[in-house]
């Protein structure tokens, strides 16, 4: 199959929505604090309260999504692959095994510390 080039646009939409996840949830409990401070007369104390929990809620989001994206993206690409990289990855993989088991053999081998 034929790559196709990474597209700018691509990233700036990942960033835009990575921005409005992180800005809704902190103004949408913002909003419904003032209202519940207003329905209730408390003040500004419940605004603070959903405002934190808001950061919170936006921080997990910028978090979460570039997680989400990159295995979306994993996930494509191992499609995309053709035989000869995916048997050069798989022999990649082989070859590492093959060096870890030989570290630890040479591990156990030294008994001087």
């Amino acid at each position: 199959m034929k790559r196709e080039k990474e597209k700018p646009y691509k990233y700036l939409a990942m960033i835009s929505q990575i921005g409005i996840s992180v800005l809704v949830p902190v103004g949408i409990m913002i909003f419904i604090g003032k209202v519940l401070d207003f329905y209730f007369h408390t003040g500004n104390l419940v605004v603070i309260i959903l405002a934190v929990l808001g950061v919170m809620a936006g921080l997990r989001n910028m978090y979460v999504i570039p997680l989400r994206l990159s295995e979306k993206a994993q996930k494509i690409a191992e499609e995309n692959e053709t035989d000869e990289e995916r048997a050069a990855r798989k022999k990649r993989a082989q070859d590492y095994r093959d060096q870890i088991k030989k570290e630890d053999e040479n591990d156990e081998n030294d008994t001087e510390f």
